[in-house]
């Protein structure tokens, strides 16, 4: 057992006498990168122990990022292996990212979308986290640039779709879906802008949040907050009474999703005649039979 850990230490090690060649006064420009496995390799340079092997390629993504030379493929590479070793690693999605694309050198177009590949695997692994789709919105509508009109949409798209579902998971700000109706208007979709707001206005708790949500619909609206309000204000009193009589054991953002109960079962009768009343009806007319 410590044979082992100790080989999968020194694995990972490897770039680790950089601090010795710097002392020893190498230059900036002679550091060697860190070694990182490619997420196939990783499970196989570890020797099974995964979990470890992600923590202490962590503990390096963090020394390394520190550093003032850390390129964005290095730091890359390091998230990857990271998350093939160890999916359920929280921290490696949203800092790991971050990191990805604040690295001091080397940040390309690559990068962001491979630190959305990195985002997407977060989010199915904690669904109920609102930062990670949260920040590959940001990354889809802010970061990515191109001069393709067909792109910029496609990728304005997935990033307001990424954030109107991060606003609607647990503890995030409902503020947030002032920038969704701002992406929505830029997209021509003002109808859709308008739904986005009133929905969070419906269901938030926030008391600043509501306010700055309702002047920004007012502005969509070209109509008078104090009014709006007040509308918004018998429509909640309306969605409450619905949701606690339809379905108070679920919490108000899945009723609007789900909605009222189905009506429970049917009629076989209807079934079986397509719903036409067979009683009292006219007999069928006897035929006689073929000679």
């Amino acid at each position: 057992m410590r044979i082992a850990i100790g080989l999968l230490v020194g694995v990972l090690a490897i770039g680790g006498a950089r601090v010795a060649r710097e002392a020893a006064g190498r230059t900036a420009e002679q550091i060697d990168e860190p070694f990182a496995p490619s997420p196939a390799a990783a499970p196989i340079v570890t020797l099974g122990y995964h979990e470890l092997g992600a923590d202490l390629l962590l503990i390096r993504l963090t020394g390394y990022f520190g550093g003032m030379h850390a390129t964005a493929e290095t730091v890359a590479s390091l998230v990857e292996a990271i998350v093939a070793l160890d999916p359920r690693e929280y921290r490696v999605y949203e800092y790991g990212a971050m990191m990805m694309t604040y690295a001091s050198q080397g940040v390309t177009q690559d990068i962001y979308l491979r630190a959305i590949h990195v985002l997407e695997r977060g989010a199915s692994e904690f669904p109920d986290d609102w930062k990670i789709p949260s920040l590959a919105g940001q990354i889809y509508t802010q970061d990515l640039k191109t001069t393709d009109p067909a792109q910029r949409r496609a990728w304005d798209e997935a990033g307001t779709l990424l954030t109107e579902s991060a606003i609607r998971k647990p503890g995030a700000p409902a503020v947030a879906a002032t920038w969704a109706a701002t992406m929505r208007t830029k997209l021509g979709q003002h109808d859709r802008a308008v739904r986005g707001l009133q929905e969070v206005i419906l269901i938030t708790s926030d008391v600043d949040a509501r306010q700055r949500l309702l002047e920004k619909l007012a502005t969509l609206e070209r109509s008078d907050a104090a009014e709006i309000a007040a509308e918004m204000f018998e429509e909640r009193r309306k969605f409450d009474a619905a949701w606690l009589r339809d379905r108070p054991a679920i919490r108000p953002t899945m009723y609007v999703l789900l909605g009222p109960r189905l009506v429970p079962g049917f009629d076989l009768n209807d079934l079986a005649t397509g719903g036409a009343d067979l009683v009292g009806s006219t007999a069928v007319e006897k035929l006689e039979p073929l000679e």
